[in-house]
């Protein structure tokens, strides 16, 4: 009922409205009605009156506070038929039970008005109602409504029902029976975040005059229902997450009705658009966050009264239909997250556009310069992460009404010179990173007054200007002007000139400072510094750490020292980033508040402090790797904080790896490359949560302890280049995830595999067990089990990902050895779909198992200084993935399989070293090997070993070994020379028979004949 004012001549209700308006609290400044109530004045803000008699009361929004007693004179009015308190602060105090006396209410909306406790049933008695809204209660443990029909089971007359956020307890889809019993009028449901649970009963059916249904937030868990098409005057369905699955009904997008369909946040719920019917009523469609795919119908230009589409992170591919022009009532369109491709729609008939987002696409090609200038309403432009291309129009720059524009990880080019000598009225963000946009950065930017927030990171831009420029940004609180090619200032800055900037976030990555810019030191709002991979010298001076920041990266710049001990101050930063630098001396006390620590990278010479425990309470990254921190890891390193990633790699700490460590919540352990010795800890717990463990290149000994296998979480275990003795560790087979197991360069020893085991290595990707005395044959049982090498499977990166700290996010990454073609390489990122087996330099033997086949998604095989004997198997011709191949130093026999060349990845080659006989194929990758690859095999020939192959009793073998392969060039060569000697019979006896003979002349005829063939190859 909207806001009314009438005279209310009785003076009995008058008396009422006085009394009720002193016995209420609130803040005289914000009410607009109650201020106003005077005996002396005839009309009464908020009130009306029919005959005399007060019907109407409207306080809403009139920041009343406290409670109404029940003696209040509210209830004394007794003829009140609409009731508005909502939007006011009741404390949490309980619904008065006096309003269910106020028998004649049709209206009753307490929304937002801070109730708090059980709805009392005694509203029951309310029967006249029409409208009940009491959403949005604040509740207390427990439930608001434990009952839905003791409420509404008498409220035959109700049409409009709100109960949004109220806890609602029925068992299963008994809230339907009890509203089609109860409330058979009924047109408007809006029961969002009630604790409902699904499915959607066919008894609501019987609520036929439904209009409204807002069910939000439930946890329906179930399909959607056909029936709801069945509502003949249904205007608004939201569904928004509440778990629905399955295939969403057509009919239901074509309901002639139908003006708003919202199903958000409901991941497992399938489908597609329909056609869409002429002159639809559609007006809002959100179907954001759900798995509703395919192409955009061009029908969806059918929909003229669409105002508002959000299709965010579905899965939509193909084109945007260019009907889409046909929108014209189109106010808020955002399509990111999705697989659209081709050229953006015009958009210029939707004058009321407001907010156009297509960021996160494959949008390619130009933007127009007269495609949005006609969008006089437009506020927000994000066109970020897409393929769009050529020059950014200068109209985007002037347009008269954008305040946010982000273009950024796109393809865009050209320079930025003359876009702003016209200065955008209304233009706050603008967001150009990650693009080729190069020249000198236009002067004309810093006139640009009203910017928040500006970006202009990792682009090509030159030249230089002094940091001074900033100053005339007056509104500016970020800017990004990070991994450019161009140089700032920042000497002999004034201080004083910065004192009006209230920065919040400063990005100069890489922009070959050489100072400090001092004027930071005013900035009492900065929170996020980033001045990394800069040529800043000296010491970190004490004002920076007087700063209220939350991240600090100082990462690779020069500095040699610290002008303070952090633990002096009383800073709030949470990320410290100083690594790369030249910091020497001992480990500095760090600040309570910190959680991510990065000191690697130089050159600390000192102990780890005994009490470094003492300072770092909330710590869970500490990085102190490639330092030179000596002596043992002291045990109080245990009692740092909450520790998830403990990085002391590369530095020269001695004696054991304390219990500890292996005891805590940490999933990074990298103590790799020490001169740590003892054992490994045995008594790990089965809470362990590792997911990385790096103990490689120390001096450990004894066994790999049987209780690691508790580690369930494990993806990288790195014990390589140790003295670790033992068997093959079965028990890891217990560990599903394990993704990368390096055992290199130990002690051990027996048979690779376990015959007794059910192999869950489903994931792992790379097995290095190179440099041990592993015997037996190779394990066929193991190699089955590698379902990660048997299809190319796209993974992100090997690496743990951490907590999301200020929008930053923290990997950790490790680094492993491969050996390829006796060549060390260091992996620093693992892509997922680098795969590697590694058995080289131990001493196994037998044939080489023709199930390797499988491995089609394999890079690297090693099997190389072992006794593996048997033929080349022909399957390997099938691994198209592999990159590199070391058979070298075994005792394999027969020919060179030439289904070898077929291998169009394959850059690393070695046989050397076996007693494999005949011609070395000559087509294909075997073009780019080199000599090496073949030598010390004292029967292969050809012309990379400058050796000739004759027609003997080894060439028959050899084209036996190939079958069929009528491609083989030496058996071209057989039967051109069986040519000639069937042709020239008489001849045979002249020059065959010295041929066949004398071993000097036949040498010397194939000889000429390879020279021959090998030129003519060359024409």
């Amino acid at each position: 009922m909207a806001l009314a004012s009438a005279q209310c001549p009785g003076v009995d209700q008058r008396s009422l409205l006085l009394e009720l308006r002193n016995s209420l609290v609130f803040d005289t400044f914000l009410s607009s009605k109650l201020v106003q109530w005077d005996q002396s004045v005839d009309s009464w803000s908020g009130v009306t009156c029919e005959n005399g008699l007060v019907v109407g009361l409207d306080l809403s929004n009139e920041s009343i506070s406290g409670r109404i007693d029940e003696s209040s004179s509210l209830f004394k009015l007794k003829f009140l038929q609409s009731l508005n308190l909502a939007f006011n602060y009741f404390r949490y105090s309980p619904i008065p039970l006096g309003l269910a006396n106020l028998s004649y209410l049709v209206h009753l909306n307490l929304s937002h008005a801070r109730f708090a406790g059980h709805i009392p049933v005694e509203l029951s008695r309310l029967t006249k109602l029409s409208t009940l809204d009491l959403s949005r209660f604040y509740f207390t443990k427990e439930p608001m409504l434990t009952n839905l029909r003791s409420l509404i089971g008498d409220m035959g007359e109700l049409r409009e029902l709100y109960l949004d956020r109220v806890n609602v307890f029925p068992v299963g889809s008994e809230w339907c029976d009890d509203l089609s019993s109860s409330v058979p009028k009924l047109e408007v449901l809006s029961m969002s975040f009630c604790s409902l649970s699904g499915p959607i009963d066919p008894s609501l059916m019987s609520l036929a005059n439904l209009s409204v249904i807002q069910l939000d937030g439930n946890n329906l868990s179930s399909t959607v229902p056909r029936f709801l098409a069945n509502f003949s005057n249904l205007k608004t369905l939201s569904l928004g997450d509440c778990g629905l699955q399955g295939e969403f009904p057509h009919e239901i997008f074509q309901v002639q009705t139908l003006q708003t369909l919202n199903l958000s946040s409901n991941n497992l719920l399938q489908g597609s658009l329909p056609e869409f019917p002429e002159n639809g009523s559609l007006e809002t469609l959100v179907l954001s966050f759900t798995n509703i795919s395919g192409r955009l119908p061009y029908s969806i230009g059918n929909l003229r009264n669409l105002s508002r589409i959000e299709l965010v992170n579905c899965s939509f591919h193909g084109n945007i239909p260019s009907s889409f022009t046909n929108l014209s009532r189109l106010s808020y369109l955002d399509f990111s997250f999705n697989n659209f491709t081709g050229p953006i729609p015009s958009l210029s008939k939707s004058k009321n556009l407001t907010r156009v987002t297509l960021c996160h696409n494959s949008l390619t090609g130009w933007i127009h310069s007269t495609q949005w200038e006609f969008l006089s309403s437009l506020l927000i432009l994000d066109l970020g992460v897409n393929l769009l291309e050529g020059n950014i129009p200068s109209s985007l720059f002037t347009h008269p009404s954008i305040q946010e524009l982000s273009l950024s990880d796109n393809r865009f080019s050209g320079q930025l010179k003359g876009s702003f000598d016209a200065p955008p009225p209304m233009l706050q963000k603008l967001i150009l990173s990650n693009n080729n946009i190069g020249g000198e950065l236009p002067m004309s930017i810093w006139e640009l007054r009203g910017l928040c927030y500006l970006s202009l990171s990792s682009n090509n831009f030159s030249g230089s200007f002094h940091i001074n420029w900033i100053q005339q940004l007056q509104n500016l609180s970020g800017l990004d002007l990070s991994y450019n090619h161009f140089s700032i200032d920042a000497t002999n800055t004034a201080s004083q000139a910065f004192s009006f900037l209230s920065l919040i976030s400063l990005n100069l990555a890489s922009c070959q400072l050489t100072a400090l810019p001092h004027f930071l030191a005013n900035q009492s709002q900065l929170y996020f510094l980033d001045l990394s991979h800069n040529y800043i010298r000296g010491n970190i001076p004490r004002w920076i750490w007087t700063l209220d920041l939350t991240h600090l990266n100082l990462s690779s710049n020069l500095f040699e020292d610290m002008e303070t001990h952090l633990s002096n101050l009383t800073s709030n930063v949470f990320v410290v980033d100083l690594h790369s630098n030249m910091l020497q001396g001992k480990m500095p006390n760090i600040s309570s508040c910190v959680l991510y620590l990065d000191l690697s990278s130089n050159n600390f010479n000192s102990l780890i402090p005994n009490d470094i425990n003492n300072n770092l309470l909330d710590l869970e990254f500490l990085l102190l790797s490639k330092n030179n921190f000596h002596g043992c890891i002291p045990q109080s390193i245990c009692k740092v904080g909450d520790l998830k990633v403990l990085d002391l790699s590369h530095n020269h700490l001695n004696g054991t790896i304390p219990d500890c460590l292996m005891i805590m919540s940490l999933e990074v352990l990298n103590l790799r490359n020490n001169q740590l010795n003892g054992n490994i800890p045995q008594n790990i717990l089965g809470t362990c949560s590792l997911k990385m463990l790096d103990i490689s290149e120390n001096l450990l000994q004894g066994k790999i302890p049987l209780s690691l296998a508790n580690c369930k979480a494990l993806e990288f275990v790195n014990i390589g280049e140790n003295q670790i003795d033992g068997t093959f560790p079965c028990h890891f087979t217990a560990i599903s995830r394990l993704r990368v197991l390096v055992l290199r360069s130990n002690k051990l020893h027996g048979e690779i595999g376990c015959p007794h085991s059910h192999y869950t290595w489903q994931m792992l990707q790379i097995i290095d067990l190179s440099s041990n005395d592993f015997g037996g044959t190779l394990p066929m049982s193991l190699l089955a089990s590698l379902e990660a090498m048997k299809a190319n499977v796209d993974f992100d990166l090997l690496q743990c990902q951490f907590s999301d700290y200020f929008r930053q996010r923290f990997y950790y990454e490790d680094t492993m050895r491969a050996t390829l073609k006796d060549l060390q390489l260091e992996f620093v990122k693992i892509l997922t779909v680098f795969t590697l087996i590694d058995f080289s330099s131990n001493k196994l033997e037998g044939p080489i198992p023709y199930t390797l086949e499988d491995l089609k998604a394999l890079h690297v095989l090693n099997l190389s200084h072992n006794a593996i004997s048997g033929s080349i198997p022909l399957v390997l011709g099938n691994m198209d993935q592999l990159e590199s191949l070391d058979l070298s130093r075994n005792h394999l026999n027969g020919t060179i399989p030439t289904q070898l060349a077929n291998l169009h990845f394959l850059s690393l080659l070695n046989l050397s070293n076996n007693q494999l006989v005949g011609n070395i194929p000559t087509s294909g990758q075997f073009l780019t090997f080199s000599k090496s690859s073949f030598e010390g095999n004292l029967g292969l020939c050809g012309l990379l070993l400058n050796k000739s192959c004759s027609i003997s009793k080894n060439k028959t073998e050899e084209a036996t070994d190939d079958g069929d392969d009528g491609d083989n060039d030496d058996s071209e060569k057989k039967w051109f020379y069986m040519g000639i000697l069937l042709g020239f019979v008489v001849g045979f006896w002249i020059v065959g028979g010295p041929l066949v003979f004398m071993r000097s002349w036949r040498f010397a005829y194939y000889r000429f004949w390879d020279e021959v063939l090998f030129r003519l190859s060359r024409l």
